[in-house]
């Protein structure tokens, strides 16, 4: 056996090292920017796209009519976009997890039922959309998807999430609206980065405690579900700009939901609420509010010190009047009043469009 010196064998190491590590970031490279995608024309035919597979970055068969998807779309190694909506798949191959370039994977409005293991492959998948198909389940493979920014799941038959979904640590946006969830595991607080949570439409109960740990949600959206009540912990998402409640059977708001000063929009219509908390006063940038068909009998003074406030909806409340610093709402454009008791409007607000 050849002996080298040791400084040869160093020497060689760091060539090998600089050799592997040029390598590394030739593959990443590869990867487009999502800016770099939008400026590339899409292939729009498979067999157009098969003729020169190398240089295919984006494919869109849109309304292709596809029940099955070709194996032979493997051949394309190079495929950082896939539009297939509007087609009529109802399962994707093993072989999808083969697109391991894959940024962009559209599916919505298809018939999948189900999704196969091998979709936890595509590591490189920023955007997922599977908008309007039939499932039921997700793949506790879903969890792989580290790079994964959105996931668009509305309008499905899902009763439940896997705890491997707390795994997406790097999902932005996470759409849920329209399925049939009945709860939301307590793995959703490890999405630390989430800015938009789309719930609306399910029929979630509860709430788990780690939704506090969703410091950077802006957008939170929960109306037309079953809920009773609601965790404190939502006190702790101060970076809320909006939040939907409406259309669920709530009896009242916790008073730490006061501190999300940053609150521009609250829904709260159609619940059970016979009172609002004292709190609401520090919504000191909230601009809508709707608190139509409740079972409200008074408002809080607090509510005097909404001084941005443009909309508030009071409409079908026992309401039989306004306290006496109401009349600082100096920003209110329209009022909602239908339905209450109130005979005697403040003097402030006859600019005000009252209905």
């Amino acid at each position: 056996m050849v002996q080298y010196p040791q400084n040869m064998k160093i020497a060689i190491t760091l060539i090998l090292l600089a050799y592997f590590s040029i390598f590394a970031l030739e593959a990443n490279a590869q990867l487009l920017s999502k800016k770099e995608l939008d400026g590339i024309k899409s292939y729009t035919s498979l067999e157009a796209a098969l003729a020169e597979p190398d240089k295919v970055i984006k494919l869109d068969l849109l309304t292709s009519n596809l029940q099955t998807l070709p194996l032979s779309i493997v051949k394309l190694t190079n495929l950082q976009v896939l539009y297939l909506y509007q087609n009529q798949l109802v399962r994707l191959p093993p072989e999808i997890g083969k697109l391991t370039q894959l940024q962009e994977l559209y599916l919505d409005e298809n018939k999948l039922k189900t999704l196969p293991k091998e979709i936890g492959e595509l590591k490189n998948l920023r955007v997922l959309g599977l908008h309007r198909n039939q499932l039921d389940s997700l793949p506790s493979e879903i969890g792989k998807l580290t790079n994964l920014a959105e996931l668009y799941l509305t309008e499905n038959n899902l009763k439940f999430l896997p705890p491997s979904i707390g795994k997406l640590t790097s999902l932005r946006i996470l759409d849920l609206s329209y399925n049939k969830l009945m709860f939301v595991s307590s793995e959703i607080g490890n999405l630390r980065l989430l800015r938009e949570l789309y719930l609306a439409h399910n029929q979630i109960n509860n709430i788990p405690t780690t939704i506090g740990k969703l410091e950077s949600l802006k957008y939170f959206y929960l109306d037309e579900n079953k809920l009773v009540d609601i965790t404190s912990e939502l006190g702790k998402l101060v970076n809320l700009n909006k939040l939907g409640l409406a259309s669920n059977q709530l009896k009242a708001i916790p008073e730490e939901v006061g501190e999300i000063h940053g609150l521009t929009e609250l829904y709260l219509s159609n619940n059970k609420l016979t009172k609002l908390p004292s709190s609401i006063g520090r919504f000191a940038n909230l601009r809508f509010l709707d608190l139509s068909d409740n079972q409200l009998t008074q408002l809080p003074d607090e509510i005097g010190d909404l001084v941005k406030l443009e909309d508030l909806n009071l409409y079908n409340n026992k309401i039989s009047a306004l306290p006496v610093r109401f009349e600082k709402l100096g920003s209110l454009k329209n009022l909602g009043m239908g339905g209450t008791l109130v005979k005697v409007l403040p003097m402030n607000l006859s600019k005000c469009t009252v209905y």
